[in-house]
């Protein structure tokens, strides 16, 4: 398995290039100088991210968000240069307004707790005469949404965000027979990953805006009593259901995760070096979809580092992949098959130097078919 895997993605690694990448986040439009035009960021609970600048003295750049579900929201820029921002309600009056997160730091960063709502944030260069040449924000909260009963039926159940994003709620069944609801809406085709976390045995089905089930799942294809489903979901409200298998007991506490990211799809071919998918620069957060739709289909994607950093490289699916982690020249530095007993998908953690490296996935054995997995790729 590993000598297939080091000759195949060898051909064609002679001449590889890339070109930059700013990994998952959007690019604020001009003229967004008053609330009126602001950009939009996204919906809380969720997270995303925007790049700007502040291109000629004296600019103001506005972006809204929206807030679902009461909570900690944090509102932070990172740049270079001395950036300035405020927070605004929906009547434009100020709430609150930072420069520097410390001393000696020139970002700036608001953690605020936030009732239902549309907001916005105005960022500017500190004392307006100067320019910015890139920032970026960040826009995000902090937690899970908590369930609130009832929410045993599509009508009462609860909001918990935006997909692309990572979203989250805690709940528990805690009579036989309870089942909760959450719903959340796409605003943009992505691959959905939805699971759960927890020590009871949890079944869940995602149901679209007709009230027809498209997925359910009982547990993993580990085996685990936690659910998993991988979907590909277009733009609109979606619901998902969380019961306990049977109706027969109860579990204290269970954690729903939905999430998606702004991934890059393969394009085949891409099984070697040559042809890989480029996926962006760390540091940051990247991640790429595919399948292994035939026996021995080989998928290679590229990804840059900027600085020494602590990289982790890990599959989300149904099926059994293997993973490797190659340098610019096609050495396999790191290999793994399972995440551990039981577990089907991989996970590498490794340190790299700056450079250009390789992710290659596999299905194990090349014996059988992957419908879909993601992978993800992170470094700090």
């Amino acid at each position: 398995m590993k000598t297939f895997v080091i000759v195949l993605v060898l051909l064609g690694a002679v001449g590889v290039g890339s070109g930059l990448s700013f990994g998952q986040c959007s690019t604020e439009v001009e003229g967004n100088d008053i609330a009126q035009l602001a950009d939009w960021v996204t919906t809380i609970p969720g997270s995303a991210c925007i790049r700007g600048t502040i291109n000629v003295v004296g600019d103001w750049d506005f972006y809204r968000f929206e807030v679902t579900a009461p909570r900690w929201v944090t509102i932070e820029t990172i740049t270079s240069e001395d950036t300035e921002i405020a927070l605004l309600d929906e009547q434009g009056d100020v709430l609150t307004v930072n420069d520097d997160v410390e001393v000696g730091v020139v970002s700036s960063a608001i953690r605020q707790y936030l009732s239902m709502g549309t907001y916005y944030v105005l960022v500017h260069e500190y004392g307006d005469d100067n320019v910015i040449y890139d920032y970026t924000l960040s826009v995000y909260s902090e937690g899970c949404v908590q369930e609130v009963e009832s929410n045993d039926s599509l009508s009462l159940s609860d909001g918990i965000g935006t997909i692309p994003g990572d979203l989250c709620a805690t709940g528990s069944v805690d009579m036989v027979g309870d089942t909760d609801f959450y719903y959340f809406t796409v605003d943009s085709a992505s691959i959905v990953t939805i699971y759960t976390e927890t020590t009871g045995d949890t079944e869940i089905a995602l149901i679209d805006d007709y009230g027809v089930r498209v997925a359910q799942n009982d547990d993993t294809p580990a085996g685990g009593l936690s659910s998993l489903l991988i979907v590909d979901l277009d733009p609109g409200m979606y619901f998902v259901e969380v019961w306990e298998h049977n109706d027969d007991g109860l579990i204290g506490q269970y954690t729903l995760h939905v999430t998606a990211d702004f991934c890059t799809s393969e394009i085949e071919p891409n099984d070697s070096l040559l042809l890989s998918d480029y996926l962006g620069m760390l540091p940051g957060q990247l991640c790429g979809t595919g399948a292994i739709d035939v026996l021995e289909d080989v998928d290679v994607f590229e990804f840059d580092v900027a600085v020494a950093s602590y990289v982790t490289l890990s599959t989300v699916t149904g099926g059994d992949t293997e993973l490797a982690l190659l340098d610019v020249y096609g050495n396999v530095l790191a290999l793994n098959d399972d995440v551990s007993v039981g577990d089907l998908q991989s996970w590498i953690g490794a340190t790299l130097t700056a450079g250009t490296y390789y992710a290659v996935v596999l299905e194990h054995n090349n014996d059988n078919v992957i419908s879909t997995y993601t992978l993800y790729i992170a470094g700090d």
